[in-house]
């Protein structure tokens, strides 16, 4: 198979995977406390509070899926093999792990006030769970190129022949 195709069939892929965490993420929150919260949010109902929540988890899992691409991409087309194990390339991994962490915190509190909607912890809690480490974090093991394969945290646990 060609550089190009396996390429695009990876985007497509975190794409793909983007788009099921994020309805994960929106059912399982949204069932998780969302009746509790839409009572909070200035008695809203609870299908109007959905209807302004399904854009909050929109908005947070695109910025998720930028991070899993913004990896792929670096990995793929600007880093260069100039060691044997990439050394250095892990900081970068990490650091675009922690702004899907602060994204999946910091969104749901900013966005929401704008939204007149009320979020809580469970729902930040899932929005970690479903965007960072699902998302991000299982999504660039599996898609990183083999040069890279074990740069991201945990990957060897995956990826190891025995």
């Amino acid at each position: 198979m060609k550089r190009g195709t396996r390429t695009a069939i990876k985007l497509i892929t975190i794409i793909v995977v983007t788009m099921i965490c994020t309805t994960l993420a929106y059912y399982s929150s949204s069932y998780a406390a969302g009746h509790g919260l839409a009572t909070a949010s200035g008695g809203m109902n609870y299908s109007r509070w959905q209807e302004k929540f399904f854009i909050l988890t929109a908005v947070t899992g695109a910025l998720s899926g930028i991070c899993t691409s913004i990896w792929f991409i670096l990995t793929r087309m600007v880093f260069e093999i100039n060691s044997p194990q990439g050394v250095g390339r892990r900081l970068i991994w990490s650091i675009i792990a922690l702004i899907s962490i602060i994204i999946c915190i910091a969104v749901p509190h900013l966005y929401s006030a704008s939204l007149g909607i009320k979020v809580n912890g469970i729902v930040i809690g899932l929005f970690i769970i479903f965007f960072t480490v699902l998302n991000y974090w299982l999504l660039s093991i599996f898609t990183t190129p083999l040069s890279f394969k074990y740069t991201p945290v945990g990957a060897q646990i995956f990826l190891s022949r025995k």
